[in-house]
């Protein structure tokens, strides 16, 4: 190294980037051929984010000196460029030169997964640590990606890491993320508590801190953590959408203040995004096959791909033709069934809200549906930039997005009643019931009345833990209370955690509830989920965020639900479902009235053995859940909509 090149790299090492420039085109004046000032200068330009020049300078060194450190920056550079093909060459021409090379070995596994290429990314991690096994930020990779295929040894990954570097923050934020997706939202949420004291700025640990604290009914202070979050990072879309999805379980709000706030999120984060000249259809024939793109990241089991499942796959093709944008990054066999009923299926998770609302738009989508509304995933920042004519929300969370490029929302005259219609930024139209039904495999029968061979009655919820307030809790004490023998089972994920249920067991001996009378069961598969409706006789619809489409799955088993809706939208979903199948008379109006319902209906045998007979095919007949029926009214509302587009438009496209 010479005196000269010594005093430039001292200057970058400082800070002193202005200095170190000036020192490296001094020794490049009178040696061109420097090899090292050419480096340096290109790193100098990367750290500006003058990656262009970056690469240049880069190229030119190494053409006078291969050297793995230079392909490792000239790697860096075109990652930051975009060019991932070529960071990817780049480094592993570093590796070649330098096999035991753990930056370039971590820099190629960051650039693969970011390609797609888990497996490799894998493999380069693994790589990496045994080169190195103490390296902390290595363990930390190999975490990430091992989370983004699912696999649960991203446990290990991280914990590892926290063992080699206590204070890693971002380390124990994803270790909390994986256990809680594992169903141990206690641990999940020490996790998110340390690494918010190691890092009190960290709004992606408040941020997660907030679903988690929801998850087991902790609603206040998830709601404090989500405006935490929210004012640590207040250019986060998706920290204010997981704020507007918590504010769903808050009793205290009603339809008015919820859309006042997603109107705020679309005023903060969506408006600036709307063209000034929005997609337009080329041809207007109010009758012609439409070009429908469906939107969602959930294209697999999840909960809302059972409301829209049979629309998709029951579409009129000489009506319709499909076209899916699946953010779905784990694909399961309900995936392969959805990509067999698109016309066109694209996979778009690696795409930006740019380049997908361009994909779209090249496509001439006619209807743009989204599927997740405010639910984690969602691509509501491309419906802002208004890629297709029509734009439509449905299904996913039918609470309104408060897009104004968000032409209509698919609900019921139950769900959103004529009265708070106008409080949405979108336009509603009505179904035969907001959600529909839909199983891709018949269900077990649901089998006799267990209150037969029992000798009492059991209630169940298999709801998530979010939605079992303290007001559930009161009023679900209340109905057991009345009925001395009557047993309670709930289920979701977050019931096999021991310590959540130590948690409830505690909440219902609070409200005077022998523990032994309740009963919590785990994830399960979906055969197995199934088979445990069959232990149940009646369901207790939760408040003020009811059940959708857990209420229709167990309406599908036999088993009556007794609901009580609210002011909200998420209150009526029970009450909506109910009302498509002529059954009013489970619906009740407040917690005296509740009660009282469960009481009744539980000392009526002879009336639930009937029901238990007859919901199957009463739902299976209906206008929600004969897919056929459901998804040829769902193409009438699309039909509508079309023409009354075309007739907006007709005269301006003549002229």
């Amino acid at each position: 190294m010479t005196p000269a090149f010594g005093a430039a790299l001292d200057h970058f090492e400082a800070g002193r980037l202005d200095d170190a420039e000036t020192a490296c085109r001094a020794i490049l004046a009178a040696d061109p051929a420097q090899a090292d000032a050419l480096f340096l200068l290109g790193v100098i330009a990367h750290k500006r984010d003058r990656n262009d020049e970056a690469v240049q300078q880069i190229t030119a060194a190494l053409k006078r000196q291969p050297n793995p450190l230079f392909y490792n920056a000239l790697g860096l550079a075109q990652a930051a460029r975009g060019r991932g093909a070529d960071a990817i060459a780049a480094f592993r021409e570093a590796l070649k030169l330098a096999p035991r090379y753990t930056d370039a070995q971590m820099n190629l596994g960051n650039a693969l997964e970011r390609r797609g290429d888990r497996a490799g990314a894998i493999a380069c991690f693994r790589q990496a640590i045994a080169v190195e096994p103490n390296l902390a930020v290595a363990h930390f990779n190999l975490g990430n990606a091992l989370l983004a295929e699912g696999d649960a040894a991203a446990i290990d990954a991280y914990c590892r890491a926290i063992a080699l570097q206590p204070d890693f923050a971002e380390a124990h934020m994803s270790l909390g993320v994986v256990l809680r997706r594992q169903g141990q939202p206690q641990a999940a949420v020490a996790c998110f508590r340390k690494a918010i004291e190691l890092r009190p700025d960290y709004a992606a640990a408040y941020d997660n801190l907030a679903g988690v604290l929801a998850e087991i009914g902790q609603l206040d202070e998830a709601i404090a953590a989500n405006r935490r979050a929210l004012a640590l990072g207040p250019t986060s879309a998706a920290a204010h959408s997981n704020l507007l999805f918590n504010l769903n379980f808050d009793e205290s709000l009603g339809v008015a203040e919820h859309q006042i706030e997603r109107r705020r999120w679309a005023a903060r984060h969506a408006d600036a995004l709307a063209p000034a000249t929005p997609a337009r259809a080329a041809d207007c024939d109010p009758e012609r096959r439409l070009r429908v793109g469906y939107v969602s990241a959930h294209f697999r089991a999840y909960a809302a791909s059972y409301a829209f499942g049979g629309v998709l796959t029951h579409h009129d093709p000489a009506q319709v033709e499909i076209f899916c944008y699946s953010d779905t990054r784990q694909g399961d066999d309900l995936t392969a069934i959805f990509r067999r009923a698109a016309a066109t299926w694209r996979e778009t998770a690696e795409l930006d809200d740019d380049a997908l609302a361009e994909r779209i738009a090249k496509d001439r989508i006619d209807i743009l549906v989204d599927l997740v509304g405010h639910m984690g995933g969602h691509r509501l920042l491309v419906f802002a930039r208004k890629p297709a004519p029509i734009q439509i929300t449905a299904w996913g969370e039918p609470t309104g997005t408060g897009l104004r490029t968000m032409d209509y929302l698919f609900a019921d005259p139950v769900l959103i009643p004529p009265v708070e219609r106008g409080l949405f930024a979108e336009t509603i139209i009505d179904l035969p019931g907001a959600l529909g039904w839909w199983t891709p495999a018949p269900l077990p029968a649901p089998g006799p009345l267990p209150a037969r061979a029992n000798g009492f009655i059991t209630f169940g919820s298999f709801n998530r833990r979010a939605k079992i307030t303290p007001g559930v809790l009161r009023d679900w004490s209340a109905i057991l209370r009345e009925l001395p023998e009557a047993q309670l089972v709930l289920k979701n994920k977050q019931f096999g955690d021991p310590a959540e249920q130590g948690a409830l067991y505690a909440a219902f001996g609070a409200a005077g509830l022998p523990t032994e009378r309740v009963t919590f069961l785990g994830q399960t598969d979906r055969a197995a989920h199934f088979a445990a409706y069959r232990t149940l006789d009646i369901a207790l619809d939760p408040f003020p965020h009811g059940g959708g489409m857990t209420t229709l799955d167990t309406l599908a088993m036999g088993v009556p639900v007794i609901a009580r809706p609210g002011r909200t939208i998420p209150s009526r979903l029970a009450a909506s479902c109910l009302t498509a199948l002529g059954l009013t008379p489970f619906i009740t109006a407040n917690a005296d009235a509740y009660i009282a319902a469960a009481v009744a209906t539980a000392r009526d045998l002879d009336a639930l053995e009937k029901l238990r007979a007859e919901l199957p095919d009463r739902l299976a007949h209906s206008a929600i859940g004969d897919a056929r029926q459901y998804a040829a009214a769902v193409e009438t509302a699309y039909r509508t909509a079309w023409r009354q587009y075309c007739a907006e438009n007709a005269s301006s496209q003549a002229d």
